[in-house]
């Protein structure tokens, strides 16, 4: 067993026909960790990223384990300046789970090849930052167990996510609801797609696309501009070029799912979700603040049932839990973040004080795109 490191786009060319059998042979087997994820997000991104990629093979050269990280300078109160591994593909893209990607068969033996490689080019980084990892893949024990015998730092700390179990109809979905609830959409749809000239649709074709995006990213922005905040696609901008990236290539393989409310010819609510392993991730959403109130609900509700006719288990609204989801049924469950260093005299205050690189000390100098 053999891993290898690879600091250019060519090196992930290089993996993409492999990859995704690899990925269907894991137990984190999801969208974000696909070819097509990590591929795009390198495209838009360019060259103002370097890849940090470690692959393992076994002897007869299979491909049995990614961990694809892309380079981050960072200084701590501005001065002290430190090299973070980050996951590829996590900012500005809508990302959640990231994950080593290894063969359940050689789980163990692989992961200690990734954690060894680290630690033999350990000169050429100084700590790694995992943010929003599922808890239920069996991430906390196979990634920092191993760190840990390593000798490396390691930190945790608990991210909480939101899900829905969906049955086999809508009617018992909607039985399910409170009946406040169930009594509100009935109300909403009604005077929502009652009028003439309303109705729900969804992308079908690659050529509407730009249109959906287009009302998408305006729509987020509206929403948030009425609570005096900036959306997603103001604040991250390569956002919505990674939108732009992705969405064809998910169409063409099946996953996306891009819906929208309709009045009159022009879209009042979207939503954009990827439909995976029959999970129904869903990524963003927005709403005319001005028409009418609840279309986002109208909207959801004929996403959902659509997902439950297609055979979809779940209806995955990712990270954070809110009231708003509740009401949809969300139930909770517990990701991780990582944050992972190695024994170097300037990482060992940094651990010491449990300083993360989310907060005010530990700052990006500059983030992927720029």
């Amino acid at each position: 067993m053999k891993a290898e490191l690879t600091e250019d786009i060519s090196g992930l060319n290089f993996l993409e026909p492999e990859w995704n059998d690899l990925l269907s042979r894991s137990k984190v087997d999801t969208i974000f960790l696909t070819w097509e994820w990590i591929h795009s997000w390198f495209e838009v991104v360019g060259e103002t990223v370097k890849p940090f990629i470690v692959s393992v093979r076994g002897s007869d050269r299979r491909l049995l384990g990614i961990a694809p990280f892309y380079i981050v300078h960072y200084r701590l109160v501005g001065v002290v300046p430190y090299k973070v591994l980050r996951f590829a593909g996590d900012y500005a893209s809508g990302m959640d789970y990231p994950d080593w990607i290894v063969d359940q068969e050689s789980e163990g033996a692989v992961t200690t090849a990734i954690v060894e490689l680290l630690a033999d080019v350990r000169k050429r980084w100084d700590c790694i930052w995992m943010s929003n990892v599922s808890g239920w893949t069996g991430a906390e024990e196979r990634i920092l167990k191993t760190c840990r015998e390593a000798g490396f730092y390691c930190h945790t700390r608990p991210r909480v996510f939101a899900y829905v179990d969906l049955p086999e109809k809508m009617e018992s979905y909607l039985k399910m609801l409170s009946g406040n609830r169930r009594q509100q959409l009935a109300r909403q749809t009604r005077k929502i797609l009652g009028r003439k000239g309303a109705s729900n649709t969804k992308v079908v074709d690659t050529h509407q696309l730009p249109r959906f995006l287009d009302y998408l990213f305006d729509l987020h922005n509206r929403r948030w501009a009425v609570l005096g905040k900036k959306g997603t696609f103001e604040r991250k901008p390569n956002e919505a070029r990674f939108y732009r990236e992705f969405t064809p290539r998910a169409f063409d393989k099946g996953w996306l799912r891009l819906y929208g409310l309709e009045k009159d010819g022009e879209l009042k609510a979207v939503q954009i979700g990827y439909v995976y392993n029959r999970i129904y991730f869903q990524i963003q959403e927005g709403f005319d603040p001005d028409y009418i109130e609840g279309a986002g609900n109208v909207l959801r509700a004929k996403v959902i049932e659509d997902c439950i006719e297609e055979g979809v288990k779940t209806y995955d609204f990712l990270g954070e839990m809110t009231e708003h989801k509740r009401r949809w049924l969300a139930k909770e469950r517990t990701g991780f973040d990582f944050f992972i260093g190695r024994r170097c005299t300037k990482n060992t205050l940094l651990f010491l004080k449990e300083v993360w690189p989310s907060g005010k000390y530990l700052r990006p100098v500059v983030l992927p795109g720029g």
